[in-house]
């Protein structure tokens, strides 16, 4: 498959024997994936339905029949799949619209059709009914029945297609066995409807509009089609603009994580959020921990005005118990080191501010002061309900390796570097307000007691007093160095550093989850059944912030490593999985694109640490 990424005159290119496939998204928690077949049931094209809080499928394919697919182009504002003898397809997504074109092909594409909910699987009560409108639009009726007797209506969707004068109705079901989730353990039979064989000469333009109302659908359909050119044109100014730096890997991980900044709207059209989803296909969701984690990204892209309504959002959502929301829908898991984000995140948006001469124009006095209460609010709750023997303790699954096999539990080395980074802040705010600095003399005690404590023998601990050993080695001392690098002098990190690639580094440019040679070390990533996840699989985000971590403290010293991560990472991005993005994690034992394939804190963090590198490739 040969891969092309092109944009400003930039182009970057590469043939893969990977099974890969373009994804783009409207931003408005919709997308459209596709490549030369679909290897996951959660690709295809999905319009987000924010009253269910689901993507809601609607096209499985487009399939253009006798043709060799080669490869495909990401402009960044459209994507192409092009075939031998020339035929070529261009994608571009809009609010609930996909503007379809195809070029250089005489026969008939295929229209291949799943209407659901992401993870409905009830496969009974789906009714089809196509009919064409006096103007030519080809109406496509879904009627979804709760049982086989057809008695009972759940809902009713439609789409609309523009631009087709000559079609047939084949009226087949297929069943599609998707090989990736087949791997992953997850439900990989699914039965798809092939509605319409449409005919192409030479050329053909088509719009794919989706609603719940055949009135909506309809005008939707007329008005991207009559248009396109125009909104087109504004995608592409808009993308020409926002993604114009000298490095061409950097402009699609920003493009990747742009895709992921999403505004999501109440059924009367006024916003609900507008936030970074964690990741898609199935990380639908605004994760604390991982939006605030991801902001430094948007800040490097000096979108200031969205980092600091994400910031004061979750400055009114710490609770009295010192912590954030998991996530907004909520769920029952806790986070313990989402707050700890949320204050790092504000330590640098003042660091970018202060540097720019802009801290008067985004933050007034009140607003800093607010910063100092919520540091005060949450450190004091941490204090009183997450503390034990004077640290910060935390229970299984409230840190970011939150699956139960990850058996991990107690006072976490990168909470105590939070704590410490959280009244560090504290004690520059007070300069800056002229108030009272609480915990001056509290930092340097604690750092202390710190160091005491998780220093032995070289080693940092991971964790103390929690289910695993005490010398179980992870990769996240490097995430408390990025934190707070005070912790320990430099010649102590170095050590610290040595001795956890030691145990953790893998060849191919990554860190395993915990050590090798530990018995829950699991080289192949396992899938649903998460035991792999914590205990083996490669975290992208923790690979490139190790080598950020590396490259602050000894670039020449770690020099190998950071650039085998950097190398990884690219590669990935460019060139695997989702092309474009920046996958969830990968086996141990491969590099590979594995769980969630667009992961926000993944894109992030990769151009965060060519930041590092380059010293602002923009």
């Amino acid at each position: 498959m040969h891969v092309i990424h092109s944009h400003n005159s930039r182009h970057l290119d590469e043939h893969t024997s990977r099974d890969v496939a373009f994804f783009i998204t409207n931003k408005k928690g919709g997308y459209l994936s596709l490549g030369q077949r679909n290897f996951s049931q959660t690709q295809g094209l999905f319009f987000f339905d924010p009253l269910a809080w689901s993507p809601y499928k609607v096209i499985e394919n487009i399939v253009v029949p006798n043709r060799t697919m080669l490869g495909i182009r990401n402009h960044l504002a459209e994507v192409e799949r092009f075939y031998e003898h020339g035929t070529e397809e261009t994608f571009t997504l809009f609010d609930n619209t996909l503007v379809y074109d195809i070029r250089h092909y005489n026969g008939e594409i295929e229209v291949e059709l799943d209407f659901r909910h992401m993870y409905d699987f009830d496969d009974k009560g789906r009714i089809y009914s196509i009919m064409q409108e006096a103007d030519g639009t080809i109406i496509v009726r879904y009627d979804k029945f709760s049982d086989h007797d057809l008695k009972s209506l759940q809902y009713t969707r439609y789409l609309a297609i523009r631009g087709a004068s000559e079609f047939s109705i084949p009226n087949v079901w297929d069943l599609k066995v998707y090989p990736y989730d087949l791997k992953r353990g997850s439900k990989s039979e699914f039965y798809t409807y092939t509605a319409l064989k449409i005919r192409v000469k030479h050329s053909l333009h088509l719009t794919f509009s989706f609603a719940d109302t055949k009135e909506e659908a309809l005008d939707a359909s007329v008005q991207f089609f009559e248009n396109n050119k125009y909104y087109t044109h504004v995608m592409k100014k808009y993308m020409a603009k926002t993604f114009s730096s000298r490095d061409l890997s950097f402009d699609v991980a920003m493009k990747a994580l742009d895709d992921l900044l999403v505004t999501i709207e109440k059924p009367d059209g006024s916003v609900a959020r507008t936030g970074l989803f964690a990741g898609l296909p199935w990380f639908f969701q605004f994760w604390s921990r991982d939006e605030l984690l991801s902001l430094r990204a948007l800040m490097i892209a000096k979108k200031y005005h969205r980092v600091k309504d994400i910031i004061f959002s979750y400055l009114d959502a710490i609770g009295d118990d010192g912590l954030l929301p998991n996530r907004l829908p909520h769920s029952e898991v806790k986070s313990i080191d989402a707050v700890g984000w949320l204050f790092v995140r504000i330590h640098d948006f003042l660091a970018d501010l202060a540097r720019d001469k802009m801290i008067e124009e985004f933050l007034t006095i009140a607003e800093l002061i607010k910063i100092k209460s919520g540091l005060e609010k949450a450190i004091l709750g941490l204090s009183r309900n997450k503390s034990k023997d004077g640290f910060i303790y935390g229970g299984l699954q409230e840190s970011w390796m939150d699956t139960k096999e990850a058996r991990r539990s107690g006072a976490f080395i990168e909470s105590q570097a939070f704590l410490l980074a959280m009244m560090r802040l504290h004690n520059e705010l007070a300069k800056v307000t002229r108030t009272k600095a609480l915990f001056r003399s509290m930092e340097q005690d604690f750092a202390i007691r710190v160091r005491t404590l998780f220093l032995k023998n070289g080693e940092l601990l991971d964790s103390i007093g929690g289910e695993l050993p005490e010398d179980t080695q992870r990769p996240n001392v490097f995430l408390a160095h990025y934190v707070y690098p005070e912790l320990l002098l430099p010649q102590d990190w170095k050590t610290v550093f040595d001795k956890a690639l030691e145990s953790l580094w893998l060849d191919w440019g990554g860190l395993s989850s915990i050590g090798s040679k530990n018995r829950l070390f699991q080289s192949e990533y396992t899938g649903e059944d998460d035991r792999s996840y914590h205990n083996g699989d490669s975290w992208y985000f923790v690979n490139n912030m190790a080598a950020i971590a590396m490259h602050r403290l000894d670039r020449r010293r770690y020099e190998k490593y950071i650039k085998r991560i950097l190398h990884a990472s690219r590669e990935e991005l460019l060139y695997s999985g989702f092309v474009g993005c920046s996958a969830e994690i990968s086996s141990a034992k491969a590099m590979r694109s594995e769980g969630c394939l667009s992961q926000a804190w993944s894109a992030a963090t990769y151009i965060e640490l060519l930041h590092e590198i380059h010293g602002g490739v923009r």
